[in-house]
């Protein structure tokens, strides 16, 4: 059943937890120790002895993807039913959404979100039974203090209001014509009544206001404190790969408002699972070179590549740079573009920090930019800053640099090509430290040479644009400003060290035909160049 000792060590502690719960349960496991099926053996275990559980996750993806895992499949008899609860959106007809509802909550083990646990316990237990159940497992409960997941199902938009023929002109007058409406949404009433909450108890740690979008937003600096109540339970567990900060759960606890852990409470780390290279650059994001380091490194670096970006817009932007990349679209999930990976391929996915399961075996995986979270607007007024977000950016690399660790013998390497990795070093688990240290740095001595003493030297591109002119040499553009050429290296510098360069080993080349020069490895020549721009 169990691959390790620390796989049955850690379904040993959930399973004594779940038979003497003396406070919340916080529980860390690495990434790759084989949480799921260690928490779900011993799940089913007290659904056949009678108890109801619930095992809350933070997206229905997630939820999907345990229901069709072969864990479940491995664990669960026929003699115990595992049913998801899903949010009436989901269906047609209130007929079938109440069929729905009953087969959940009827259900000896139900997995629903962990937004849903919110509502419930706002609801008093009418939504979805999720807290009157013997016992609540969090699974991925690391998201559980960071603000994106827990706004999005407490932020009412402007089409919602509109729909209720409402116009937000302010938050709390908004929101009570909104409960004043007939037949309204539970989730919907759920979250307009922890606005109001949050409205009438004015706190450090939240504010409500109107978004740049026109709808109204309970932002939280400290969003698991809805969960304090659930939190506070014995009959709780939080389960996740990076739960700690420090090695201490400190953070969370004080994120959640938990005031005293299980004794049982515990971080556990396999000795030896994996082996991972570090690769860093000191480069500041959006430098001139970054972009070209990005198209470098994911060109050169072991394939399969996973590039894991914060955002889609710079996957989108990526994928414009490296067109044999596949690209994850806003409407798929991580899991479904990386099932268009070849062997040797490139996914560029954003957001794919945690919760990608596939069979693909990661040689590498490249972090273009450090994880930070966006600064949140509200009535005009930036609520959060760069600062807040270190441990959810901290968290986040911890989980990331997992995606290549998902079996025992599993060799990756990684490269964070944002210098601000100075500041959240400690995303580095213990097994790897000697590694880290020993890391090969990306802005070292052959880099400088490369970049600055020999491509940024003015004197070398002041003698190709007087031997060369100020045309393209590969299309034969004509700029504006002089500023719009650059100058390229016909033998790459790459390849014998440093070199005396002559003027013949230089061309002069918009940055369209010196992108598409470095497109390839080794880069293509002048000809070629000049063949494919002008096609």
């Amino acid at each position: 059943m169990f691959r390790t000792q620390e796989q049955a060590n850690f379904n040993a502690i959930v399973t004594k937890h779940m038979a003497a719960p003396d406070a919340p349960l916080l529980l860390e496991g690495a990434t790759g120790l084989g949480k799921t099926r260690a928490y779900l053996q011993a799940v089913i275990a007290a659904a056949v002895s009678g108890k109801r559980i619930a095992i809350a996750l933070p997206s229905h993806l997630l939820i999907d993807q345990l229901l069709a895992s072969q864990d479940l499949a491995i664990t669960q008899p026929s003699t115990v039913r595992v049913a998801a609860f899903k949010p009436a959106r989901y269906f047609l007809t209130k007929t079938e959404f109440a069929a729905h509802k009953l087969s959940a909550i009827s259900a000896d083990v139900m997995l629903c979100t962990s937004a849903s646990v919110i509502i419930d316990q706002r609801l008093g237990g009418d939504y979805n039974g999720a807290t009157t159940r013997d016992y609540i497992l969090f699974d991925e409960a690391d998201q559980l203090p960071d603000a994106a997941a827990l706004q999005s199902d407490l932020e009412i938009s402007e089409q919602q209001f509109k729909d209720h023929n409402i116009k937000a002109e302010t938050a709390q007058k908004a929101t009570q014509d909104l409960l004043k409406r007939p037949n309204l949404d539970p989730e919907l009433k759920a979250a307009a009544r922890i606005i109001l909450e949050a409205i009438a108890e004015p706190a450090w740690y939240h504010h409500v206001g109107i978004t740049d979008d026109g709808g109204v937003m309970l932002f939280h600096k400290m969003p698991g404190r809805l969960l304090k109540t659930v939190a506070n339970r014995k009959t709780v567990a939080f389960i996740s790969a990076t739960l700690s900060v420090a090695d201490r759960f400190d953070d969370f606890k004080r994120a959640l408002g938990i005031q005293k852990e299980s004794v049982l409470s515990a971080i556990l780390e396999p000795s030896h699972h994996g082996k991972l290279r570090f690769n860093v650059s000191d480069l500041q994001v959006n430098a001139p070179e970054w972009m070209a380091l990005i198209h470098k490194t994911v060109l050169e670096a072991p394939h399969p590549v996973l590039v894991v970006t914060p955002s889609h817009q710079l996957a989108q932007t990526l994928g414009l740079l490296i067109p044999t990349a596949v690209v994850r679209t806003v409407s798929e999930s991580a899991t479904e573009a990386a099932t268009r990976v070849a062997d040797t391929g490139v996914l560029i996915a954003a957001g794919a920090w945690a919760g990608l399961d596939t069979p693909v075996q990661w040689a590498s995986v490249v972090i273009p930019r450090i994880p930070y979270e966006r600064p949140v607007v509200l009535d005009g007024q930036q609520e959060s800053s760069f600062l807040d977000t270190r441990n959810t950016a901290l968290r986040r690399m911890r989980q990331v640099i997992g995606r290549g660790l998902r079996r025992p013998e599993a060799s990756c390497d990684v490269y964070v090509l944002d210098g601000r990795y100075k500041n959240i070093e400690a995303f580095v688990p213990k097994r790897f430290r000697d590694g880290w240290a020993g890391r090969h740095f990306l802005e070292g001595s052959r880099w400088e040479m490369v970049l600055s003493k020999i491509e940024r030297d003015p004197a070398v591109r002041k003698q190709a644009l007087k031997k060369y002119g100020h045309l393209c040499m590969g299309c034969g553009f004509l700029p504006k400003v002089i500023s719009q050429l650059e100058v390229h290296h016909l033998f790459p510098l790459a390849e014998g060290g440093e070199r005396l360069t002559a003027i013949s080993d230089l061309a002069v080349l918009c940055a369209n035909c010196h992108r598409l020069a470095h497109s390839t490895a080794p880069p293509l020549n002048l000809e070629a160049v000049k063949a494919l721009s002008n096609e």
